[in-house]
């Protein structure tokens, strides 16, 4: 069985938040949501996207791909909505499979089971608190065995707040173009 199944949720508000499945009808809403603040993303993502020259004809290839993942069972991405406008992006993918999409050289053995998933996220004007609980609260229905929030050392607010959040349980691993820490509540 694979570690994700359909069906989706197709819509869930959490908080102020409301998750839809990122999907290639929403690419004029995220295209706008991704060009809002590009030295944001590419901290946040540790890779030059976008450039300023991204346009919504890339945009709509990147979310076609998130689309078809899903549907494969690869990765969960979700839109992030407030007030009914996309602010924002979560992603979430097994450990090893996050850990490489970030450049990852995955450790063997790797410190924490295969069973485990980890999530991701991006979004404007809602605190990286608030993210990480609503975001964290959205994915307890799936149940997965045990979730991590991967953020780079370059966006220190969503590991203050994931120790605010009492998200204590602490690995670091070097990629290519950033040091990814994963959190998690500890066990």
């Amino acid at each position: 069985m694979s570690w994700l199944s359909p069906p989706f949720p197709e819509r869930v508000t959490v908080d102020e938040i409301t998750f839809v499945p990122l999907r290639p009808a929403l690419v004029s809403v995220d295209f706008e949501a991704v060009m809002r603040d590009i030295p944001m993303l590419r901290a946040w993502s540790a890779q030059d996207w976008p450039t300023p020259e991204f346009t919504e004809a890339e945009n709509l290839i990147d979310l076609e791909r998130h689309d078809r993942e899903q549907q494969e069972g690869v990765a969960l991405t979700y839109s992030l909505l407030l007030h009914g406008v996309v602010q924002g992006c979560l992603y979430v993918r097994p450990v090893a499979d996050a850990l490489i999409t970030r450049d990852v050289v995955v450790p063997t053995p790797l410190p924490l089971p295969l069973t485990d998933v980890v999530a991701r996220a991006w979004a404007h004007d809602i605190s990286s608190t608030s993210l990480i609980a609503s975001c964290a609260s959205f994915l307890s229905s799936f149940q997965f065995p045990r979730l991590w929030w991967q953020a780079n050392t370059d966006c220190p607010d969503q590991l203050a707040a994931c120790d605010a959040l009492g998200w204590t349980h602490s690995l670091t691993f070097v990629g290519a173009s950033a040091t990814w820490v994963l959190r998690s509540v500890p066990e």
